[in-house]
């Protein structure tokens, strides 16, 4: 059921369309939705994709009155394919992402889109991000690595983008098939090893989004699926060849660090952004 169609006659053409997909996220989802209807670039659309939610979710999308919000609500089906989802529905040329607990500082959507306006070359835009956790205390900031040589050189050992700060070209996600969907988590890092095989990649270093850590976003058995996929994606960039084979060391590094305690990997991995 899609809800707010009204949208598409309230706004023609967006320049950025904003993709969220939201599974039981009633707690914070009220903030992360109006942190995009306040962003200081008005020419946008926010594609809510609520994923089968059982709590308040749905009542709380339905009390948003701006019009630049299209609401789609579907069976459970998983964050890949309801970002597929939101992909297809898009009529901008730039995507952006939100996680559903994250919040979008007012400038981040006019930085980013200026930026790629003067960089064409660019196709995937990451920014720094402060890290918060479930009480709203501030717990650091992430800084990424900002130029495409940089970024490529670390990509193959880990992930130097928050995906809740990145914007990227759509004809781009398009042409390298979107994410992945038999990647259940890690599915961004997937993408961005995809992408650098066709594109240039960036990261402004200010902090332009908030990331909540909240619980249950990190659990053993999901860092061990983590783990698992990013196996599958840097060997697959490899096999492609978007990396030389020697880079295969970094394909078993996950699988070595499955023998360690969860807090001990959290440790080697640091400020690591994904």
């Amino acid at each position: 059921m899609t809800h707010k169609t009204g949208a598409l006659t309230a706004l023609t053409a967006p320049g950025v369309s904003v993709l969220m997909a939201v599974h039981n996220g009633g707690r914070w989802l009220s903030d992360a939705v109006a942190s995009v209807s306040a962003q200081t670039a008005g020419d946008l659309e926010l594609i809510v994709i609520d994923d089968g939610s059982t709590d308040e979710t749905s009542a709380i999308l339905a009390a948003v009155r701006d019009p630049r919000v299209r609401v789609e609500r579907r069976a459970r089906a998983g964050l890949t394919r309801s970002l597929n989802r939101a992909l297809r529905l898009a009529r901008a040329p730039l995507v952006a992402r939100l996680d559903a607990d994250d919040l979008a500082l007012p400038a981040r959507l006019a930085r980013q889109r200026a930026f790629l306006d003067s960089h064409p070359d660019i196709g995937l835009l990451g920014t720094g991000a402060r890290v918060i956790d479930a009480d709203g205390e501030e717990r650091g900031v992430v800084r990424p690595p900002e130029d495409d040589r940089t970024i490529r050189r670390v990509l193959i050992h880990h992930n130097p983008f928050v995906h809740s700060s990145v914007m990227m070209r759509r004809a781009v996600v398009e042409a390298v098939g979107r994410y992945d969907e038999s990647f259940a988590v890690a599915q961004d890092y997937d993408l961005w090893l995809r992408l650098a095989a066709v594109t240039r990649l960036a990261n402004l270093a200010e902090a332009l989004v908030i990331r909540r850590l909240v619980p249950g976003r990190v659990t053993a058995e999901r860092d061990g699926d983590r783990l698992r996929a990013e196996v599958r994606a840097r060997w697959s960039a490899v096999r492609r060849g978007t990396y030389p084979p020697w880079c295969v060391g970094h394909v078993v590094r996950p699988v070595l660090a499955l023998a360690l305690p969860l807090p001990l990997r959290r440790a080697l991995r640091g400020g690591h952004a994904g």
